[in-house]
C-alpha cells in the first residue's frame, strides 16, 4: 500500500544520532531524508537525591540520567525503600527499557506531563518525594501539578540543549524544489532552526509542511510563519512517520 512518501523530501532536525531510526523508516517508504541537526545535547554532571519516585521527561533524560538513577534505585532498595520509575511517554519508556530500567508507569501513547498525570497508577501521596530528571529549562507543568497535590518535588537537569551554528547545507539538488516536510520535535529545536536560516531559506521551508510533537511547538511554529503544522500523536518514530504521511496527504488534498 502506497504511503505517498515516494520521492518526497523530508528535513529531519533531531540531534545527531537521534533521528537515524526515523530516517530509515521514512527512506524505506520511499522518502528522501536529509538529517540536519539544529541542536547538540551536552551532558551535565548530576547527583540524584533520595526519593520515592523518579520521573524521566525525555529519552535524553534517560541517556544522561541512567547511571545515577540506577545507583539511586540500588541505594533505595538496599535501605528497604522501593524507588518507582515513571516516564512521560512511550518513547521515554522505551529508552528506559533499552538500558535495563523497569518502567512502573508510563502513558501508552502521546507524551507529556498531562498524559503521565492522567495515569491512575501515578499517584504519589502528599509528602512523597518525586525526583524529575530532565533537561535544562523546559516547562514546569508536571512539577507544579505535583506540588499542588502536596508532593515534594525535586529536579535534576542532566543535559542541556545547545543550538548549532552555521547553515543547514541541504543537498544542492533540493534547492530547486521545496522541502515537503520539516520535522521539529522541540521548541528549542525550532528556535535553533530559525537561527540557521535567512529570510529566503525560511520562506522556502515555510512553503512545505512542518511536523512536530506538541501543540506548544506548533503554536511557536505558526508564530514563525509555518501554516497549519501537523502535531503527531506522540514522539515515537511510528507516530512521526504517520504525521508526515498526514501532512503530505493534507497538502495534496
Amino acid at each position: 500500500m502506497s504511503t505517498g512518501l515516494a520521492g518526497r523530501r523530508v528535513l529531519l532536525t533531531r540531534p545527531a544520532g537521534q533521528g537515524n531510526a526515523l530516517a530509515a523508516r521514512l527512506q524505506a517508504a520511499g522518502a528522501r531524508v536529509a538529517c540536519r541537526p539544529t541542536l547538540a545535547i551536552q551532558p551535565l554532571a548530576a547527583v540524584l537525591p533520595a526519593c520515592d519516585w523518579i520521573v524521566f521527561t525525555s529519552p535524553n533524560a534517560v541517556r544522561h540520567g541512567y547511571a545515577p538513577a540506577m545507583r539511586r534505585c540500588h541505594d533505595g532498595n538496599a535501605q528497604g525503600r522501593g524507588v518507582r520509575l515513571a516516564a512521560v511517554g512511550p518513547g521515554t519508556a522505551a529508552a528506559m527499557r533499552a538500558v535495563g530500567l523497569t518502567v512502573d508507569v508510563a502513558p501508552a501513547e502521546g507524551g507529556g506531563a498531562d498524559d503521565l498525570l492522567a495515569q491512575p497508577d501515578f499517584a504519589p501521596a502528599p509528602g512523597a518525594e518525586v525526583l524529575v530528571v530532565r533537561g535544562e529549562g523546559g516547562r514546569q507543568r508536571l512539577q507544579d501539578s505535583l506540588r499542588a497535590r502536596g508532593v515534594a518535588v525535586r529536579e535534576v537537569a542532566v543535559y542541556r540543549r545547545m543550538p548549532l551554528a552555521g547553515p543547514l547545507n541541504l543537498p544542492a539538488d533540493w534547492q530547486g524544489a521545496r522541502v515537503d516536510v520539516t520535522i521539529v520535535t522541540s521548541r528549542s529545536g525550532l528556535e535553533a532552526l530559525l537561527g540557521m536560516v535567512g529570510p529566503d531559506a525560511l520562506r522556502w521551508l515555510q512553503a512545505g509542511r512542518l511536523v512536530t510533537v506538541s501543540e506548544r511547538v506548533a503554536t511557536a511554529a505558526r508564530a514563525a510563519g509555518f501554516a497549519a503544522p501537523v502535531v503527531a500523536a506522540g514522539a515515537a518514530d511510528a507516530e512521526l512517520e504517520a504525521a508526515v504521511i498526514q501532512a503530505i496527504q493534507r497538502d495534496d488534498a
